[in-house]
């Protein structure tokens, strides 16, 4: 087992605020390509179709979707609906836009 801790790194006010800006800019951009991966068609929930625009910056890097029935969505949802729609929304967006990702937060360093 390795364990690493005590690990001090120093980072100027510069590169905190451009690494601060690049994770503002990814978490954004993360939260416009999911909407058409989160399910909507839900009828048996009295918010129906509300899910897909719940998410949130809740913290730098931390995205929560703030419906109550949005976690066992999340793993059970079986699609059905067609498209891109389905369960582990955010890892298959990842995978389908790995690159827009990585450009965003390029364009957030450099702000």
């Amino acid at each position: 087992m390795i364990k690493f801790s005590g690990l001090d790194i120093k980072i100027s006010s510069e590169s905190k605020t451009a690494l601060s800006n690049a994770q503002n800019a990814l978490d954004a951009k993360c939260i416009e390509l999911m909407r058409p991966y989160v399910p909507v068609a839900m009828e048996r929930f009295a918010n129906r179709g509300k899910m897909r625009d719940a998410h949130k910056q809740e913290s730098p890097g931390v995205i929560v979707n703030t419906e109550p029935k949005a976690q066992q969505e999340y793993y059970t949802n079986k699609g059905g609906s067609g498209g891109l729609r389905g369960k582990l929304w955010f890892e298959r967006m990842v995978a389908d836009h790995s690159t827009e990702l990585e450009q965003a937060a390029n364009e957030g360093l450099k702000k």
